[in-house]
């Protein structure tokens, strides 16, 4: 009996059964079936895998290869690509993702075998990443860590990024809205996205970014902020959203 804990991602039963199968036949006993980003997003919290196998080609918001970019900053685990397709602009769009490898429709037992011990023993014998992740995460090339200095009225005034709401765009203009006042400003969302640091705030709309410590409740369409104001979330970024909170659900 093999321990270490398997995700298949997959949207086709048949298909995820029979890799599934394979795998049992192999030894590996902590098999968990995913048939859509949500589920896979709650599973990944929930258990941690060790592996995982995604279908490029998901049915939903996102297909494999978005979803793959969630999961990276899940969990340190392989992903292995299952695909059909041999486009070379899905290939080019899966390797940003650094996936551990491919398998491709159809497979048979050997193939399974093989790309599970190679990726499994390449885990053992190398070091965690999490740690330095986390680490990076923390570090800044600023030795003021806890706020950032907006212009306004020909001066810098010192904000907490613990008083920062949320940011809004509006045309080539962003509005910052905080504890004291509101700062409007020229920039794009990307460049405010670029300089808020990413352990604090999350792009969740085209137009809005939110400080995830300030939010009070949240459902698939809104989030409602302590202060009271309430943010649209993007039906393309919830996943990602829903990936970076700690949240207890019935199932």
């Amino acid at each position: 009996m093999k321990e270490e804990r398997i995700l298949i991602v997959e949207d086709e039963l048949s298909i995820a059964e029979n890799i599934q199968e394979i795998l049992e036949l192999l030894g590996y006993v902590n098999i968990d079936i995913a048939n859509s980003a949500n589920q896979c997003i709650k599973v990944i919290k929930k258990y941690r895998p060790d592996l995982i196998f995604m279908d490029i080609k998901l049915k939903g918001d996102k297909d494999g290869i978005e979803l793959g970019e969630i999961v990276k900053q899940m969990v340190d685990a392989p992903l292995v690509y299952v695909t059909s397709y041999s486009d070379p602009t899905i290939i080019e769009r899966a390797k940003r993702i650094n996936p551990a490898g491919f398998i491709v429709k159809p497979f048979n037992t050997n193939d399974i075998h093989a790309i599970v011990e190679i990726v499994l023993y390449n885990k053992r014998t190398k070091p965690s990443t999490e740690a330095a992740v986390a680490k990076s995460t923390n570090d800044s090339p600023y030795l003021v860590t806890d706020a950032v200095f907006i212009k306004a009225d020909n001066a810098f005034e010192r904000v907490p990024y613990n008083d920062i709401y949320y940011v809004e765009a509006n045309g080539n203009m962003v509005t910052i809205f905080t504890k004291n006042r509101d700062f409007s400003i020229r920039k794009s969302m990307k460049e405010i996205e670029d300089i808020l640091p990413s352990q604090y705030f999350l792009r969740v709309q085209k137009s809005y970014i939110v400080h995830l410590g300030q939010i009070e409740y949240f459902n698939t369409k809104e989030i409602t902020l302590k202060q009271g104001a309430v943010v649209q979330v993007g039906r393309q970024y919830y996943n990602s959203f829903l990936s970076k909170l700690n949240t207890i659900t019935e199932s």
